[in-house]
């Protein structure tokens, strides 16, 4: 299993939390940023940034391009 770091944000930018997810290692990085990671997107109004969760000179296919996905719902309106 291939390990990407998560970190959550308000959308005032503040640093909320952050975890580790696991997805297979079968998975291009194109498959795992457009159809998998968007699944694990948990806090529906915040902003989700992901990662390679492995440590430098241990990562494993596939890479993880840093990506920033957006809330998926409105911030208490």
């Amino acid at each position: 299993m291939k390990k990407v770091k998560v970190v959550y944000f308000k959308p005032s930018g503040k640093y909320y939390t952050q975890e580790i997810v696991e997805i297979s290692k079968e998975l291009s990085g194109y498959q795992a940023l457009h159809y998998v990671l968007p699944n694990y997107h948990r806090i529906k109004n915040m902003f989700m940034y992901v990662e390679n969760g492995e440590p430098e000179g241990e990562e494993i296919e596939p890479y993880i391009v840093p990506h920033l996905f957006h809330p998926l719902e409105p911030w208490g309106e």
